[in-house]
């Protein structure tokens, strides 16, 4: 019987551990990243990651990402995985692609970029058109 118990419990701080290094492997982010979560239009969690911001000027933005998604969310379109953004600056609000070699499959933000956040609205464009928005916001660590 205390084998049992022994056994059970030994498991239990194994499983612990590996949770941890898992989350750990998750959560790491390139130095100046800001931490992404992204919301569907109900408010929901879709997906949470990282975006790598370089602004080079207003009309120049470039960087990379990295999104995973939350959950089983619906018609989010590729904004999960990684890759590079572009964008630029557009009537005071940053506009990012997420897959700017693609027009008619692309996940854009737009949203209030201050010091150490950005925060606005996602899309998903496939070729129908409008697939579906939410909001974000992107702080940096």
């Amino acid at each position: 019987m205390n084998y049992r118990k022994i056994f059970i419990a030994i498991s239990c701080i194994f499983f612990l551990f590996v949770i941890s290094c898992i989350d750990d492997m998750v959560s790491s982010s390139p130095d100046g990243s800001y931490k992404y979560t992204a919301y569907d239009s109900l408010g929901t969690i879709v997906s949470k990651g990282w975006l790598k911001i370089e602004i080079k000027d207003s009309s120049n933005v470039t960087g990379s990402w990295e999104i995973n998604k939350v959950g089983n969310p619906q018609n989010i379109g590729p904004q999960t995985g990684n890759g590079e953004l572009e964008g630029s600056f557009n009537n005071g609000k940053l506009v990012l692609g997420l897959n700017p070699d693609f027009v008619d499959n692309n996940v854009g933000l737009v949203g209030t970029h201050e010091r150490n956040k950005y925060t606005g609205k996602w899309y998903y464009s496939s070729f129908i058109g409008l697939t579906n928005w939410g909001s974000f916001e992107a702080r940096k660590e």
